[in-house]
């Protein structure tokens, strides 16, 4: 008898809960969309860059992290940014190792 009264596919499900780490950001561009909760096309929002911030904007989205539908809206892709930092992660690891790896080598000459 109670089931006649629950309603079923009127409401969407609940979207999938981020892990923690996916809302770290950096930058007031990134920091503001998250606020604004603008991470879905459907989420989308008019947004205004500050003047300060507008190559930021432009660089984020020609990388296709921040990305418009149609309408003028934008919305952050976190998959998109979080592929950046871990490409970005990549390099700097692959410098860091080399100049260990230099350091260490001249230290070892000086040694002698």
């Amino acid at each position: 008898m109670n089931d006649r009264l629950r309603l079923t596919g009127t409401t969407p499900p609940a979207p999938p809960r981020l892990p923690p780490g996916a809302l770290r950001v950096r930058g007031r561009i990134a920091e503001a969309m998250l606020a604004a909760h603008a991470i879905a096309p459907e989420d989308a929002i008019d947004f205004a860059p500050d003047p300060r911030d507008a190559a930021e904007f432009a660089k984020l989205r020609a990388a296709g992290i921040v990305r418009e539908v149609p309408g003028g809206r934008f919305w952050f892709d976190l998959v998109a940014y979080h592929l950046r930092e871990q490409a970005r992660s990549r390099v700097a690891v692959m410098w860091t190792l080399g100049l260990a790896v230099t350091i260490a080598a001249v230290a070892v000459l000086f040694y002698r």
